[in-house]
């Protein structure tokens, strides 16, 4: 007899809804414990398909509630039977092949393993110990599984894609919906509500240094531009004083204006993107970090103040978009920041964005305003590097205390006196 043949005379034999809750118990057994499967239990038989089980298993009574059949007498029964087919092939059968649930949950398991394992690999070769923290917070948090199932996506294609995202953190000072487009092929992959754009943004409070997510629109602006991005172009924007670009447009007619004021003026990255702003070919352009000083300059210097920047804090995608604008219309970037560890990596941003030079940033300057204010904040936080000056750090180091803009705001604004022309 064909095997077609076999199957049809099972289905035909053992087919009927009597044996329909036996077999699927058994299978049901059998593919959870596999071969160390021995017996099942089954429960709410009727009166039918209990005196089907008899009469298969070759009792001499029918079994009252609750059935205990032991699996190795049933496929000895079966085989024995004018079927001649083993408990295996009775089900193979039935209800197709049989699954083996244990070694598909190892096999899950170990493709698991796999995934977070060369993820964390990734990680490590990139030599990004903060996406490695981010990567072991998404596998015990469970994170990754449940943005999965929203997304309907398997986890391992959905962590290669936040992965490959998160690489590419911090931004060089764009858009999110640019960044988005250009990282995951799809502008609104990191909106609000999108699990790629959850895990990337967990992944983005990991590079930020930032323990807990922000759960209102304003905290995650302020997370994503920590970052080097910028959620849209109106919200972002960039302090200036003293700066007279070239040029009839309305924004460059405005800052003159203001320039000659001595005012300072906030420009969305909006006015930065559509105006051209260049000043006279090596013209100084100074950069600072701290409001305070863009505030005293403009009360002490007013008109007199040279062109000015202020990043406050990491600089924004206005920023660094209108410093490149500067530096690329022939300007000289002067650049400033507080003396501790988040300052170094501040100036060191905007002078790779910006291909400026440092403005009183070198061991010196450290020393020197150390002994003329001792009492700064003590150093702390992740240290930081200055390949401008590799006795910077040292020092630092050394003296063991920040110094910050606002201990140094004299000479600040000694070095920013003048025509501000």
């Amino acid at each position: 007899m064909t095997r077609g043949a076999a199957s049809e005379r099972v289905r035909a034999l053992l087919g009927g809804p009597e044996y329909a809750q036996l077999f699927a118990g058994v299978r049901a057994a059998v593919e959870a414990r596999g071969e160390a499967a021995r017996t099942v239990t089954l429960d709410g038989l009727d009166t039918c398909e209990r005196r089907a089980l008899a009469d298969l298993a070759g009792w001499n009574g029918v079994p009252e509630g609750r059935v205990r059949l032991d699996l190795d007498q049933l496929d000895w029964a079966l085989r024995q039977s004018q079927l001649g087919a083993s408990l295996r092939e009775v089900l193979a059968a039935l209800g197709g092949p049989i699954s083996d649930r244990r070694a598909e949950a190892r096999s899950r398991k170990e493709a698991r393993e796999r995934m977070w394992s060369g993820a964390a690999e990734a990680c490590r070769a990139a030599d990004r110990e903060d996406l490695g923290r981010w990567v072991d917070s998404l596998h015990r948090s469970g994170a990754l599984a449940r943005a999965a199932g929203l997304a309907r996506r398997e986890p391992g294609e959905l962590l290669d894609a936040a992965l490959r995202v998160a690489l590419a953190l911090p931004a060089r000072g764009e858009l999110l919906a640019v960044f988005a487009a250009r990282q995951a092929c799809d502008p609104h992959a990191l909106d609000v509500g999108a699990p790629l754009g959850g895990l990337v943004l967990r992944a983005a409070a990991a590079v930020a240094g930032i323990s807990d997510l922000p759960d209102s629109s304003s905290g995650r602006r302020r997370l994503w531009r920590a970052v080097g991005i910028e959620c849209d172009a109106l919200s972002t924007d960039v302090l200036v004083l003293g700066l007279r670009p070239e040029g009839d447009g309305l924004v460059p007619r405005q800052l003159r204006e203001c320039a000659e004021a001595g005012e300072p003026r906030r420009l969305t990255l909006r006015e930065v993107a559509r105006s051209s702003l260049k000043v006279r070919s090596g013209a100084a352009v100074h950069v600072c970090e701290n409001p305070a000083v863009a505030e005293a300059a403009a009360d002490a210097l007013g008109s007199r103040c040279a062109p000015l920047v202020c990043v406050e804090g990491v600089a924004s995608t206005a920023a660094l978009t209108l410093l490149r604008a500067l530096s690329g219309g022939g300007a000289r970037v002067l650049v400033h920041a507080d003396l501790d560890w988040a300052g170094l990596r501040i100036a060191a941003q905007v002078l790779g964005e910006a291909g400026g030079i440092p403005w009183r940033m070198t061991a010196g300057d450290y020393r020197a305003a150390l002994a003329a204010s001792p009492h700064g904040p003590p150093l702390g936080g992740r240290p930081s590097t200055a390949a401008w000056d590799p006795d910077l750090v040292p020092a630092m180091v050394e003296g063991g205390r920040a110094v910050l803009e606002e201990q140094v705001i004299d000479v600040l604004l000694r070095d920013l006196a003048g025509s501000g022309r």
